[in-house]
This record gives C-alpha cells, sequence and structure tokens, in this order.
C-alpha cells in the first residue's frame, strides 16, 4: 500500500510539472520579441583621391568645394599673371598645405592640393589647374600629379606632364612652385624707426609677402600715410605694421609733417 502511494504520488508531481511546462510555453509563444535593428555603420570619412584626373576633379568640386578653400596667403581673389595660364589667376590651397606655405617649410607636405583659376582679360574662366602631391607618385619631380580642367571639369590633360614638369623645374628647389616663396624664414619684418622726424632707414627693398614695421622714437606724433595703407596717430613707442602683396614702389609720408617726414617701399616681385 505504501508503495502503490508512493508511485501515485510520483505520478500527480510529473503530471503537475508538464502541465506547467507547457502553459510556460504557450505564454512564451504568445509574447512578441522585438527585433533589435541592426547597429548603424559608421559614417566613413572620404580620403585623398587616386591620382586619377575624374577622381581627383570630383575631389575638389563634388566632395569638397574648393572655393571654400583658403587663398594663397597674401594673394588677391584676382591677381595679376604674366605666366603662360592666364593675365588674372585665382589660387585656392588645400587645409594641409596652408602652414607649411605660411611657415615657408620649404615644401609642401603629401596630400596637398593647390587649385588654380585662370581667367582672361575680361575675368571669364578658361581654364582650372590642379597640382597634386602624392607619395612616390614622381619621386624625381617632388611627387606632383598635375592636371587640367574645362571649367566644366572636363580632363584636358593629366599625369606626369612633361611641359609642367619642365616649366617649374626652374623652381624645384621651391618645390616646383611660382606662386610664391615657400622656402626661407616666414615672410620677413623690416623695422624702420621714426627718428628726429625722419624715416629711418628712408628707403627699404623688400620681396612680395614682406612686412614693414614703422616705430616711433620721437616724442612727437607721427602717422604713416600711403595711400592705400594708413596708420592711426603714432605716440612715442607705438608700431604700424603693413604687409605687401603686390610688387612696386610705394612712397608714404607722415600725415602730420607732410614736408619733413617721408619714404619709400620698394617692392621686389
Amino acid at each position: 500500500m505504501k508503495i502503490e502511494m508512493i508511485i501515485f504520488l510520483i505520478l500527480i508531481g510529473v503530471f503537475l510539472a508538464t502541465g506547467c511546462t507547457g502553459a510556460q510555453d504557450e505564454d512564451d509563444a504568445g509574447t512578441e520579441i522585438p527585433e533589435v535593428p541592426p547597429a548603424e555603420p559608421e559614417p566613413v570619412q572620404t580620403g585623398l583621391p587616386e591620382p586619377n584626373g575624374s577622381q581627383v576633379y570630383s575631389y575638389i568640386a563634388e566632395e569638397n568645394s574648393y572655393r571654400n578653400w583658403d587663398l594663397w596667403p597674401l594673394r588677391e581673389e584676382r591677381y595679376a599673371s604674366v605666366s603662360v595660364h592666364g593675365p588674372l589667376l585665382t589660387t585656392y590651397v588645400s587645409d594641409n598645405a596652408l602652414p607649411a606655405i605660411e611657415n615657408r617649410a620649404g615644401a609642401l607636405p603629401y596630400g596637398s592640393m593647390v587649385v588654380r583659376e585662370s581667367y582672361d582679360s575680361e575675368g571669364e574662366l578658361r581654364e582650372i589647374g590642379v597640382r597634386y602631391k602624392v607619395e612616390d607618385y614622381d619621386p624625381k619631380h617632388n611627387d606632383w600629379f598635375w592636371a587640367a580642367y574645362t571649367p566644366e571639369g572636363e580632363v584636358i590633360i593629366e599625369g606626369r606632364i612633361e611641359s609642367c614638369r619642365d616649366c617649374h623645374s626652374i623652381e624645384a628647389a621651391n618645390d616646383y612652385i611660382y606662386t610664391a616663396y615657400i622656402t626661407g624664414t616666414p615672410y620677413p619684418v623690416t623695422e624702420v624707426n621714426i627718428r628726429n622726424f625722419d624715416f629711418d632707414p628712408a628707403s627699404v627693398t623688400i620681396a612680395v609677402g614682406d612686412t614693414v614695421r614703422w616705430t616711433n622714437m620721437d616724442s612727437a606724433v607721427h602717422t604713416i600715410d600711403g595711400g592705400g595703407f594708413r596708420s592711426e596717430a603714432l605716440r612715442q613707442g607705438d608700431s604700424y605694421s603693413y604687409t605687401f602683396t603686390e610688387a612696386g614702389t610705394y612712397y608714404y609720408m607722415c600725415a602730420v609733417h607732410p614736408y619733413q617726414t617721408t619714404g619709400q617701399v620698394i617692392v621686389t616681385g
């Protein structure tokens, strides 16, 4: 009797366990498990293009608007030129090239791009030129990739262009760059003192991109007035600086003492 009772209790336990499990399965079947959406891929940062005319143009005109880049330091948006590229030029530089130009590093880093727009005398865009430095692309000529495009972006010529290399090889020591010197000290400053109602020295010769700084050593108030550049009143110890971006001879005076204090700055190209 005891054995029968034990067997009976075991069967009851098995039945109850099976029933609970089935109920749990039914509950689970009725519960919807929300789907976890796949993670969004990280945005891919656009890398530099291959040395290929179409890819380079797409990079500068479609992926990045080169006209939002900085102009070549100390160059106006349209500056006069006597080069084969036309009488008026605009030159833009990529962000990584700018510090090397400003600090006269002697060479632009890999990945640098220089975009030149060439205009005719009427101001009509006639050509877009690109210079792009790619490591190991052309070691004998500072690894420059050259390309020229129509205003609409069609490739005119690209690659290791012999005519470009030969022309710019005159400035090989300046990283094949004509636009401005990128060698030597960063844009020098020439000092001129105002002393005893005279500019000392009264005449200075500098290069395009250089700066002149005048310092008043007199107890009297003086000014610097060159027409295109003009200082506030300078008291003793005050200074005024001006950076010259175009070649020419610039005459200036002290507006307070115009017949006593005059000078000139000769800027060579």
